[in-house]
């Protein structure tokens, strides 16, 4: 009983922190990603929010909720999810949020700019063995997966 008692509570500060935060988190992302030449549609909101990314020829859809989870927990796929106490210092949310949020970009942006995607994929791969990501290209369907294939999960 204690264990439920303590998910409801870690869950609660999870939804708590979320709710002050995610339009902050969700515009900061939206703003850079027009300073770097894209267009943004808004789908959703909250944990389903999701932005469709034009960039020249090319799109993408950035699905925002394992970024805000792993901006809020100690880590997103935890069962229980554990709040990151460390977050009710500013600098802290500041510092890990913004690291979370250019790693996410970072592989977007070289995708959105590549002349070669197969090419890119491959070098996304190699080069952020670290960082969870799915990259699916439709067409002549390819796909890169890190430990998780499922892209409402990465």
């Amino acid at each position: 009983m204690t264990n439920l008692n303590q998910d409801c509570t870690e869950t609660n500060k999870v939804a708590a922190f979320l709710s002050a935060t995610e339009k902050v988190i969700a515009e900061i992302v939206r703003q850079l990603l027009v300073r770097f030449g894209c267009k943004v549609s808004v789908k959703g909101q909250g944990l389903a929010l999701q932005y469709d990314v034009a960039c020249g020829d090319m799109k993408a859809t950035l699905f925002f909720r394992n970024l805000y989870l792993e901006i809020a927990t100690l880590g997103r796929d935890a069962e229980p999810l554990q709040f990151d106490e460390k977050l009710s210092d500013y600098s802290y949310f500041l510092s890990k949020a913004s690291f979370v949020i250019r790693s996410k970009l970072e592989i977007l942006l070289k995708l959105l700019k590549s002349k070669d995607v197969n090419k890119t994929i491959d070098e996304i791969y190699d080069e952020f063995k670290g960082e969870r990501i799915f990259i699916e290209k439709v067409g002549k369907l390819r796909r890169k997966n890190g430990p998780c294939p499922n892209p409402a999960n990465n």
